[in-house]
């Protein structure tokens, strides 16, 4: 790794960012290092970098978040290499579409659960449907973190911040189950090892969850735009309209911002009482 390079993952590591983050930051750093490798990097300006995301990522039509994601990583190389702050009006953020992420119905997930005979992949689905985890949440999960006489799951989140997730009874008996049939298995308090002496990851990984969960998906003809992260969003939109509160599903989910839970409002928001106009309608 490059001094430059380490200069700013060091930095990171000290922010306590999660590797993820970090791993992105330095991939999104290194391709824009290449791109510009006959250049010298201090001397380029706002419309040099602009003109790198459009050609790499603007033109062909990636993503808001992808396109974001890149710009920040560089002006974190010129702020941590070169003491420069580039211009946000030079170099504005793009505009992430706001939609409702797409949900999984209760009767959806029962059939899902029901057809799926893996012992493991029904309890990674259970965690993230009835307790509202992520998907590395998942993965990393230790056996020490079930808490079963408190009913509750600990989980170290984004940014390592501690929370506490409800622990459902059908999930604890899946739990005691998978116990089990697999105590000789576990590891290194990993409730699900990975493949150490290959790739030397202690816990599965979570493209090795999404993997699963893409099967299941197929095997039920699910929407294709559905995610592993769509199962965490149904148990957030039915703990609303269970009636729960906005507050608590915040400190549940490990939201940083209430801004962030409060779309789950509206999308447990049921219309059939609402007054309108057209009520009273007859026919048309």
């Amino acid at each position: 790794m490059t001094e430059d390079l380490q200069k700013v993952k060091d930095l990171l590591m000290l922010r306590n960012c999660s590797k993820k983050t970090i791993s992105n930051y330095l991939s999104c750093i290194n391709r824009f290092k290449q791109f510009y490798k006959r250049k010298n990097l201090e001397n380029l300006t706002e419309s040099d970098i602009l003109e790198y995301l459009k050609k790499n990522f603007i033109n062909i039509g990636c993503s808001a978040a992808t396109i974001n994601i890149n710009r920040a990583a560089i002006k974190y190389f010129y702020l941590v290499n070169f003491n420069r702050r580039l211009s946000n009006v030079l170099l504005p953020q793009s505009k992430i579409p706001s939609r409702f992420p797409k949900l999984i119905s209760k009767q959806e997930f029962i059939k899902m659960f029901n057809s799926e005979f893996n012992l493991k992949h029904k309890v990674w689905i259970i965690l993230a449907y009835g307790s509202g985890l992520r998907i590395n949440e998942v993965a990393s999960l230790k056996v020490s973190d079930i808490l079963s006489k408190e009913h509750k799951i600990h989980i170290i989140g984004k940014g390592n911040r501690e929370r506490y997730a409800p622990l459902p009874d059908f999930t604890l008996k899946l739990l005691r189950l998978y116990w089990i049939q697999n105590k000789d298995k576990i590891t290194n308090d990993y409730l699900f090892p990975g493949i150490y002496k290959k790739t030397k990851n202690l816990c599965v990984t979570s493209y090795t969850i999404q993997q699963a969960f893409q099967k299941i998906k197929e095997n039920n003809q699910l929407d294709t735009s559905i995610t592993f992260h769509a199962l965490r969003h149904s148990f957030a939109t039915e703990f609303i309209k269970s009636g729960g509160d906005i507050w608590e599903l915040k400190n549940i989910l490990g939201h940083s911002s209430i801004n962030t839970t409060s779309i789950y409002l509206h999308m447990a928001e049921n219309f059939k009482n609402v007054y309108s106009p057209l009520n009273e309608v007859k026919n048309v």
